[in-house]
């Protein structure tokens, strides 16, 4: 057998998989478009313009996202019959040009917008790699799964790629971090290592492009921030198909599931940074801890944000074929699978990335003990 060409062959499988990706969005059916999470993000760009002091109103969220939809309510778990706007509020002045195009276009190019993001991400993180390197993230179950409900992963991963790109100047990596506040809950022991590795000039720059976009939309509506932190609590539901470790703590009693999630998410998080700083003399390795345990560690993670963990494993650059299967297996399930066995699942599947990357697992890998 030729490794050669079965990599060869590998390649070409993973480009058709990734045109496939990208045309996707182009031909599916205005149906699609309403089905994935785009109308919640087209509601909070309305509010944000029309309304912003009620950004974070349920009700009348329901009203706008009425009109968005055309009418259509969801068949699925959510909250008061939408899926609401609960993420930050400059991630609704992001949503406001794709808005403006209306409902249809506007998601098509909020779906290419987000794989285009991606996409670059993935290459700077493993550059100096040629770019082929970033098709087993990109052409990946996960990939699908954020298309599929037009999430933000793409703008994290292109943070986390360009402050890679970027490392040697702190501050600029710092700034280009910002991208990663879109979803804030998933680098929560990203900025806990930056933090302990005293990496005072990126936490200067991540700090000061946090404060630009908290500015720009502080304008709008100066209470937002509270009234965001008070309207996220909403998303840990029991029913929801989380993949982060903190979300078993809604398997607890309900008088006890507010303290089982935030011990969980803060065990998850120690747990995570204690791997990466025994890994700290290996940057790729420890960045890769870092990035795929955000994950592991949000309070608030959907298999959508798997696309994260393959990230992870491209900075990281050691993950085999086997890797990559099992973290697109893993996504599927988790996707379809009723709660309790997507954090299960999610878990189980991270948590052995995670150990992966520490290198203790490694095939034809000699225990130290032997050495």
């Amino acid at each position: 057998m030729n490794p050669q060409k079965w990599r060869w062959r590998a390649s070409v499988a993973l480009l058709g998989v990734t045109l496939g990706l990208v045309i996707y969005p182009l031909i599916e059916g205005p149906n699609d478009v309403i089905n994935s999470d785009w109308p919640a993000f087209a509601t909070g760009a309305q509010l944000i313009v029309h309304n912003p002091s009620r950004l974070y109103d349920l009700d009348t969220q329901r009203r706008v996202e009425f009109q968005v939809t055309g009418g259509k309510t969801l068949v699925t778990l959510g909250i008061k019959g939408i899926l609401p706007f609960l993420a930050p509020a400059w991630v609704a002045l992001l949503a406001v040009p794709f808005d403006l195009l209306g409902t249809n276009i506007g998601g098509r190019l909020w779906i290419l917008f987000g794989l285009a993001c991606l996409a670059l991400g993935i290459y700077l993180a493993v550059r100096p790699r040629p770019p082929p390197a970033i098709l087993p993230a990109f052409a990946s179950v996960p990939t699908a799964l954020m298309l599929l409900n037009a999430q933000l992963d793409g703008a994290v991963a292109l943070g986390i790629g360009a402050a890679i790109a970027l490392w040697s100047r702190p501050y600029l990596a710092g700034l280009a971090l910002g991208l990663t506040l879109m979803k804030p809950q998933l680098v929560l022991p990203l900025g806990v290592g930056v933090l302990l590795s005293r990496q005072w000039r990126v936490m200067a720059g991540w700090a000061a492009a946090g404060l630009l976009l908290w500015g720009s939309t502080a304008v709008l509506n100066p209470r937002w921030v509270f009234e965001w932190l008070a309207a996220a609590g909403s998303t840990v539901q029991p029913g929801a198909r989380e993949v982060n470790l903190s979300h078993l703590g809604t398997l607890f009693p309900s008088g006890l599931q507010a303290y089982a999630v935030a011990a969980l998410t803060l065990a998850a998080i120690i747990a995570v940074v204690v791997l990466a700083w025994r890994r700290r003399s290996d940057f790729r390795s420890a960045a890769a801890l870092l990035v795929a345990g955000g994950v592991f560690a949000a309070a608030h993670a959907l298999p959508t944000d798997l696309v994260i963990v393959g990230l992870a494993l491209a900075i990281w650059g050691k993950a085999r074929w086997y890797d990559w299967l099992l973290l697109s297996v893993g996504a599927a399930i988790t996707a379809f699978v009723p709660a309790p066995w997507p954090a299960i699942i999610g878990v189980l599947v991270v948590g052995w990335l995670c150990l992966r990357i520490t290198g203790e697992w490694l095939p034809g890998r000699v225990p130290a003990s032997a050495e």
